[in-house]
């Protein structure tokens, strides 16, 4: 989808996104192909000029990636989707997750993603109990 150039889609969709590890790496590959070239950080490899539209890109890459995956077609809008539910599964805040997303509040991500939470999670409630151990509210098991 084209964006312009001068700002975002909307203006709640002007956010600060944490860039995990794996995402960054990626990016630091991708500037070693482009950051001496142009402004852009994404490129045409064949023409090094920038991308003119997302259908060439789903067109050459993202439908071929997606066979050779043996994977049924969806948008590339959907990975966000995907983002969100491994956040939640792997047992991220979902204030954050909402906050990653661009929701208003909490209600919306955990409405759409609540099932991807996990409600028997063997550990659950271990974080409260190390954090109370460690500020001397918890003692010893006998009273």
């Amino acid at each position: 989808m084209d964006q312009p150039e001068d700002g975002t889609k909307t203006d709640a969709s002007r956010r600060e996104v944490k860039l995990l590890p794996p995402a960054l790496a990626v990016l630091r590959l991708q500037k070693a192909l482009t950051f001496l070239k142009s402004a852009e950080v994404f490129q045409n490899p064949r023409t090094s000029d920038r991308w003119t539209g997302d259908q060439v890109i789903r067109d050459r890459m993202w439908t071929p990636a997606l066979k050779r995956a043996k994977v049924r077609y969806r948008k590339p809008y959907q990975t966000r989707h995907t983002y969100a539910s491994m956040m939640l599964m792997s047992g991220e805040n979902p204030l954050w997750v909402a906050k990653q997303m661009g929701h208003t509040d909490a209600a919306l991500t955990l409405k759409r993603y609540g099932r991807w939470i996990a409600s028997d999670m063997p550990d659950a409630g271990n974080k409260a109990v190390a954090a109370w151990a460690q500020i001397g509210h918890i003692g010893s098991a006998t009273n």
